[in-house]
């Protein structure tokens, strides 16, 4: 069976990008007001397994992910707003922001020059459903801005996205940079803060933020589902549970020591753990964290593997055990098989049954907008079952469901199902539909399931909510998520205060004050 499903994703990888580029003719916003061209994508809104095709002007382009050493391609690169999509750094001096894009000397992504950012162009967009099929339409210009490029009425030039997983420094501030392992374990409404105390315009990646990739990718790719699109991710490693582990002690220290950088195992049947790779050691339980460390050397001898990490020294017991948490930032790059390109994924696992579940990926220099970490979101907050959405960042506070916080849509259908690890039907809850934006308020969030489905069909998106409480929301999945990690997978159930090794953010950035 799993075979089976496999050879279904190859098939459907390989019909989302076209064998060769067309190389169309560069199209910038201001070139001829009387034409405006229409890129979009449609697909039929009773049919789960289309999974779309190009419309209007997009019709004859193609885009093909890139893979290890096979380097993807973009019709696309050569028409806006794809077109602009830049990498750089943004920096504050004399409370403006520089920004250094990546083709300059002074371009730099360990954080000596600013945050590494992605800055994406204004655009507008069309979201609507017609005899059958619904539509994203992306364009230079248009009647629907799209609300990410829209700050309390004020019209934004470009959003900036973080490159990167957010990790909090040293000087408390959320920062997107290269070769960190991102930070976790912190409650929303701290890494907000830590956000936020960089100054106006600095947040958190939001719905809306969402809902804007979704359109750009969806259009570029002409098609729905962004785990076919791109696979999974980091999405197929393990988290240290004593639960789990308390079955088989394999993953348990066999030794006391203290002061050391080392941890002594039993053999694992599947290995978790690469050189090169982070790690999470416990104590006891899940959340008596000791350490997030890189994997330096693995050593296996007598039935046992020794597992040798950086980091500052800790003591160890034999209560300890250890598992995988979210790996490094930038490791698309530098990991043993890495893709170097804008779009594309590493190829270090390519001979097991579902490779796409173990690489990291970008696209457009975006690292890992589904896997590895999920983020929370701070622009909606789900109470009693409705959604309630803030459309202005400087108001973003996490669990409000007042003052700036509207209500918005229909009730939602409940689900507490967890998920089993089976990409097979009537097990899990995939989401159908997105709830309707015809507001125009930036919203992608299921508000249909069916379980007779599999990841590779419909948005292959994952559909959580609860139906009485108050939740906040994290997108995206993380490192043990497997085929639910997709970029429309919003979990809308989780606690206000909730912390856990898998809960992360990443850094938003719009130039608000500036004339």
């Amino acid at each position: 069976m799993k075979s089976v499903y496999a050879l279904i994703f190859f098939l459907l990888l390989v019909s989302c990008g076209d064998d060769e580029p067309v190389s169309p003719i560069n199209e910038k916003p201001d070139e001829d007001t009387t034409i405006v061209k229409r890129y979009g994508v449609r697909w039929q809104t009773d049919n789960p397994y289309d999974l779309g095709e190009h419309c209007f002007d997009a019709v004859g382009l193609g885009a093909r992910f890139g893979i290890g050493e096979r380097e993807g391609y973009s019709d696309f690169d050569n028409i806006y707003p794809w077109s602009e999509i830049r990498r750089c750094n943004v920096r504050q001096e004399g409370g403006r922001a520089v920004v250094v894009y990546d083709d300059d000397p002074d371009f730099r992504i360990d954080g000596t020059g600013g945050d590494v950012f992605v800055r994406i162009p204004k655009f507008y967009v069309e979201k609507y459903q017609e005899d059958g099929y619904e539509y994203r339409v992306v364009s230079a210009r248009g009647e629907h801005l799209h609300p990410a490029f829209i700050e309390n009425g004020k019209e934004l030039d470009a959003v900036y996205v973080g490159a990167f997983e957010g990790s909090v420094g040293s000087d408390g501030l959320l920062h997107s940079v290269a070769g960190v392992i991102p930070t976790s374990n912190i409650t929303a409404q701290e890494f907000l803060d830590a956000a936020q105390r960089r100054g106006p315009g600095y947040s958190l990646y939001d719905m809306r933020t969402v809902d804007m990739l979704f359109s750009l990718i969806a259009v570029e790719y002409g098609c729905r589902n962004t785990g076919v699109i791109f696979g999974h991710g980091i999405a197929d490693y393990r988290q240290p549970i004593e639960q789990q582990w308390d079955i088989d002690r394999r993953y348990y220290s066999r030794k006391d020591e203290q002061g050391v950088n080392t941890i002594t195992c039993g053999l694992q049947p599947r290995p978790l753990i690469s050189v090169g790779s982070c790690v999470c050691v416990c104590q006891g339980n899940q959340r008596s964290i000791l350490t997030f460390a890189r994997c330096t050397d693995i050593q296996v001898k007598d039935r046992e593997t020794t597992y040798t990490f950086d980091g500052p020294p800790i003591d160890i017991t034999t209560d300890c055990f250890i598992g995988n948490c979210a790996q490094s930032t930038n490791w698309t790059e530098t990991c043993s098989a890495p893709y170097r390109g804008a779009s594309g994924r590493a190829n270090m696992v390519e001979q097991s049954l579902m490779p796409e579940e173990r690489n990291p990926m970008r696209y457009r220099w975006i690292e890992n907008v589904m896997g590895n970490i999920w983020h929370f979101l701070p622009d909606i907050t789900f109470k009693d079952g409705r959604m309630y959405v803030c459309s202005d960042m400087t108001h973003y506070r996490f669990g409000c469901s007042d003052g700036a916080y509207e209500a918005y849509g229909p009730s939602f259908m409940p689900n507490d199902n967890n998920d089993v690890w089976l990409d097979e039907p009537y097990v899990n809850d995939w989401v159908t539909s997105l709830m309707s934006d015809e507001d125009y308020k930036g919203i992608s969030f299921g508000d249909t399931f069916d379980r007779s489905l599999t990841s590779t069909a419909a948005f292959g998106a994952y559909y959580y909510a609860k139906k009485e409480g108050l939740y906040i929301a994290v997108n995206g999945g993380g490192f043990d998520h497997r085929f639910r990690c997709n970029l429309l997978t919003t979990r809308a159930r989780v606690e206000l205060t909730y912390r856990w090794h898998l809960y992360g953010a990443r850094l938003l950035f719009k130039d608000i004050t500036k004339e």
